[in-house]
């Protein structure tokens, strides 16, 4: 099946700030009266990052972005001492990425450093690869305090959960992998715009039982996909996804940068992949939390 035309825009004053610095505002506090744009590692949407409504009718409360919560960090937007309101360190939780760096084989490698966890739960990771020019690293988050490595993580019929998946690669031609979709932004409908706040306007499109809505911020493209019988509120998501980005910011992609949002049929579950492009290395996130906590892992990065 082939993909949709994608066709997008965003005012050229905005374009060229974003550009500048990858995609997102100044990655500050944010403001009190926002209680869905949550600092990085504090939405609470615990699970599989399900939704909670499949009408698309609703627009507050919990819903498939995530909301405020408990925070379950390793340092991005939150203190290094002290416990966090999970029960987990934060200096525990910053030693499981040290412990990571110190086994990686690829210099200088970027991790995510934060990451939501329900109320005592405890993060740790297995490095399923490892070598000079890639590395694929699974997060989980486990009952009680577990090395990173330990066999019980990757045993046959192990029922530990994974939080997130992360890895780099290199590539000979980064521009030669099918990752990154083509994006038009010009020619764009007036009756397929949809406003997303901040002068940010994404384009809607149906094509195929499936609703997508597109926008670009910087080098980012961002989508999102759901079933169109389940009438999700897919502007709805996007609204809290560009105001998270507004205090907060991704990595700054060389290239291309692209945050895939896919909802299932039904709606009660997401997927999201956020892949960026940085010389000839390509990083990955992948994980089933909401859109937010996906975004919060990839504003940690470092």
């Amino acid at each position: 099946m082939s993909k949709p035309k994608l066709w997008m825009t965003i005012p050229v004053t905005t374009a060229v700030l974003l550009a500048l610095a990858g995609c997102g505002g100044q990655d500050t506090t944010t403001p009190a009266a926002d209680n869905t744009s949550p600092a990085a590692g504090e939405q609470a949407q615990s699970g599989s990052g399900g939704a909670d409504f499949s009408n698309g009718t609703k627009d507050s409360g919990t819903d498939t972005t995530g909301t405020t919560g408990t925070e379950g960090s390793a340092g991005s937007g939150t203190s290094n001492s002290g416990k966090g309101s999970n029960g987990q360190t934060q200096q525990s939780a910053n030693d499981v990425i040290q412990d990571i760096r110190s086994q990686l084989k690829m210099k200088n490698a970027s991790l995510p450093t934060s990451f939501t966890l329900e109320k005592g739960k405890h993060l740790t990771a297995s490095i399923t690869s490892n070598t000079s020019d890639a590395f694929h690293i699974n997060f989980y988050s486990t009952d009680q305090s577990v090395a990173v490595n330990d066999a019980s993580l990757t045993a046959s019929g192990s029922k530990v959960p994974v939080l997130a998946s992360y890895e780099v690669k290199t590539y000979k031609d980064p521009n030669s992998t099918d990752i990154f979709p083509e994006t038009d932004l010009k020619d764009f409908p007036k009756d397929m715009t949809v406003d997303l706040g901040h002068g940010i306007k994404g384009r809607t499109e149906g094509a195929a039982g499936s609703q997508y809505l597109t926008w670009t911020e910087g080098r980012w493209t961002l989508q999102i996909r759901s079933v169109s019988e389940d009438n999700m509120n897919n502007p709805g998501i996007a609204n809290r996804m560009v105001e998270y980005l507004e205090s907060h910011t991704l990595p700054a992609p060389k290239n291309k940068g692209f945050v895939n949002v896919e909802y299932p049929s039904g709606g009660k579950s997401v997927n999201v992949t956020i892949s960026w492009q940085d010389g000839k290395q390509i990083h990955q996130l992948r994980t089933e939390q909401v859109p937010l906590e996906a975004l919060g892992m990839v504003v940690s990065v470092k």
